[in-house]
């Protein structure tokens, strides 16, 4: 804070230096009841038992899925959600000033009006504003000694929002709908979001009681799905199929990569982070369409299932808010000095490295070891140790796989090829593209136990023993 305000023009350093110091005492009360939350685990609410069955029992036997047992019904850790919550407090109000140094000293410069030079409007974004948003999470969670690996990457994801945003307002790529006032940019910055605009006039569209109704039922059912999802496939730590990767063995040939075991785990794996995004999205979106009447897109659009191509996957489809936010922050400025096809490939890039960031801050970062009597997540190896790569392998394959479609797109004889297939055929061929490496994205969060902390703040029934 100190070096933000002693880098802007020395008639406002007052003014901000008095807004610093009262964040500065609201951010310390926050630290302090963070600092209070205990890890706890936490007991089934009842237990009930499943007797052996012969239903499917060759099929059972051979995928490894055990149905006879004990089931339990947990009970979601109030803990969980006191924590997310103060997080993304924090991370609001850390957006909050972010946007406020941003909109009087780095866009009126983009608005060809003169306020700090552009060297400085640099100096002030990569040298200061976004190094704070990568390495604030790192000192929060020694400040507070956090250990949930969801409430660490609700507190990190903002953050890297904000990063690409800075960039967006040095680089001039801010949407001019929000530039009108320092509360607009405000709602625009500091929510992890993405706002729909008029494709006309460049407006915001206002949201209807309708479109809060539909977001509404949207995040319903994602929550059902997701409930669903963890009462099948917890017990199992999302890997019900004996493949080589569940074992933690290594794939060395294209036929363990296309084994069916695999795939079904991966697209298990597909499945649970589409809904887990997509309820983060849909709960962004509505509060922020019920909170200021602007209506918000939906962050994921079932991909998986529907995806016809692998540019429709990435770029229309999968986390629509991260894609708003690489094509302003990373694709944009990219292209005014390249073409297209590397602007693509660096935002892949940066899609990556974000991720890896995740991955050490969620999964590696300060972790004590996990518990191995876990109640509700008997299946987790706590002596797994994640191993940063695997998600810049993953991002940059498909970086490749978009590029390969570009050029392949533009031959006629693969045009009507693609024409001519049925489209559950082009949806299946456009996911194969990456499934089979849904492990290398997967691996870091699921077997650090990411889905397992995830699971304390819902009502699900699991299998226990």
């Amino acid at each position: 804070l100190f070096i933000i305000i002693h880098c802007i023009p020395k008639d406002n350093v007052k003014r901000h230096n008095q807004t610093a110091q009262t964040i500065i005492k609201n951010m310390a009360s926050i630290l302090s009841s963070i600092r209070s939350i205990a890890a706890s685990n936490y007991e089934p609410l009842t237990k009930f038992d499943v007797p052996n069955t012969t239903f499917g029992d060759a099929f059972f036997a051979q995928s490894g899925i055990r149905i006879e047992g004990t089931y339990g019904i947990s009970s979601p850790s109030l803990q969980f959600w006191f924590g997310c919550t103060l997080v993304m407090v924090m991370d609001v109000i850390f957006g909050l000033m972010i946007s406020s140094i941003l909109y009087y000293y780095v866009l009126p410069t983009n608005l060809k009006q003169t306020s700090i030079s552009k060297s400085n409007i640099y100096v002030l974004g990569f040298g200061v504003i976004i190094p704070c948003c990568y390495l604030l999470p790192y000192a929060l969670i020694d400040a507070t000694g956090i250990q949930n690996s969801v409430v660490r990457f609700t507190l990190s994801a903002p953050m890297v929002f904000y990063a690409f945003r800075c960039v967006e307002a040095m680089c001039g790529f801010v949407p001019p709908a929000v530039t009108s006032s320092p509360l607009d940019y405000a709602i625009y910055y500091a929510t992890p979001t993405e706002l729909m605009f008029d494709r006309k006039n460049g407006q915001r569209v206002m949201a209807t009681s309708q479109d809060i109704r539909r977001s509404l039922i949207g995040t319903t059912k994602t929550l059902i799905t997701i409930l669903i999802l963890m009462s099948l496939f917890s017990p199992y730590n999302y890997e019900p199929f004996q493949s080589m990767n569940a074992r933690e063995e290594s794939l060395s040939s294209i036929r363990d990569y296309l084994d069916m075991k695999h795939l079904g785990n991966c697209f298990i794996t597909a499945m649970m982070f589409q809904q887990l995004v997509g309820l983060f999205g849909s709960v962004a979106a509505l509060v922020i369409q019920i909170t200021t009447g602007y209506r918000a897109v939906e962050s994921m659009r079932n991909p998986v299932m529907e995806a016809t191509s692998p540019s429709d996957f990435w770029g229309r489809r999968w986390n629509v808010a991260v894609h708003g936010a690489l094509k302003r922050g990373v694709f944009k400025p990219v292209r005014k000095f390249s073409s297209s096809f590397v602007a693509a490939l660096m935002a892949f890039i940066a899609s990556g490295l974000f991720h890896e960031y995740l991955v050490h801050l969620t999964g590696m970062y300060n972790k004590e070891p996990r518990v191995a009597d876990d109640i509700f997540c008997k299946a987790l190896n706590t002596d797994y140790k994640p191993q940063l790569g695997s998600n810049m392998a993953f991002f940059v394959w498909n970086g490749v796989i978009m590029v390969v479609e570009k050029l392949l797109g533009r031959n006629r004889v693969m045009q009507s090829f693609g024409s001519t297939l049925p489209r559950f055929m082009v949806v299946f061929l456009t996911i194969m593209t990456a499934l089979p490496l849904a492990h290398w994205f997967g691996n870091p969060y699921i077997k650090r136990g990411l889905l397992c902390d995830f699971q304390e703040g819902y009502l699900f029934v699991t299998k226990i023993a």
